[in-house]
């Protein structure tokens, strides 16, 4: 993704007093100093706008809808990121779904003995491949929306391999490749791993302002699936699938 665009400044365009706004689907936001980030999914970029902007989106994720700063959120719906519920106050938010802080990494954790599988092997190296052709082919939005209709239909069979166990053996086969390790589509590729052995783990993006970084890997409760925790913890959530 690119570098976070700063959003002119421009008169906002005049909000109806009666008109109720909703964050639009694919959109996630965090608050730094003095600023706040936008991811918009849909578009595939960053954003980078003032503080009232993150006070505004704040206000509507969580349906204190008095005191929303109009003129934000005005702005807000000219750059796209909000639009009218059409009715009474949309008290859903946006997407997001939150994420407890992470506490330990599972890659961290002694690894569990296991025995070469070629199977597994030829997986792994198709579907981080794939996960790269995907992303290049499609919106991410549109892969984003996949996982998680795919999520909703995951059921884990008894005799699935835990998590620990399939993010080791993952991790181990993933070295073998003579690709460069990047975080989207491997993290892609793992989720597709792991779903289809029944487990349906969170994406998380984050963010660093100061400068600013993007990075994103999985993680299920409080543990991380696909990078070591100090790493991880440099970077706030931004948006959780």
């Amino acid at each position: 993704m690119t570098p976070p665009e700063r959003a002119r400044r421009g008169a906002p365009a005049p909000l109806r007093t009666m008109e109720h706004y909703h964050i639009r689907d694919g959109i996630g936001f965090v608050g730094f100093e003095g600023r706040t980030i936008i991811l918009d999914l849909t578009a595939d970029r960053y954003w980078q706008l003032g503080a009232d902007a993150g006070e505004a989106l704040e206000a509507l994720r969580t349906g204190a809808t008095g005191r929303v700063d109009s003129q934000a959120v005005a702005r807000l719906r000219a750059l796209g990121f909000v639009e009218p519920t059409g009715g009474a106050p949309d008290r859903a938010g946006s997407a997001e779904c939150p994420m407890p802080v992470p506490s330990d990494s599972m890659l961290e954790r002694p690894a569990l003995p296991s025995r070469w599988d070629w199977l597994a092997a030829g997986e792994v190296a198709l579907l981080v491949f794939t996960a790269r052709v995907v992303l290049r082919a499609r919106p991410l939005k549109a892969v984003l929306d996949r996982i998680a209709a795919r999520r909703a239909r995951t059921r884990s069979p008894e005799n699935a391999l835990g998590l620990d166990a399939l993010a080791h053996q993952f991790a181990r086969l993933r070295r073998l490749l003579p690709l460069r390790p990047l975080c989207l589509p491997d993290s892609i590729a793992f989720l597709w791993f792991v779903m289809r052995r029944g487990h349906a783990p969170h994406l998380v993006f984050g963010v660093e302002a100061f400068p600013f970084t993007a990075h994103c890997w999985v993680q299920a409760g409080s543990t991380i699936l696909t990078d070591a925790l100090d790493h991880a913890s440099r970077f706030r959530p931004i948006f959780v699938l």
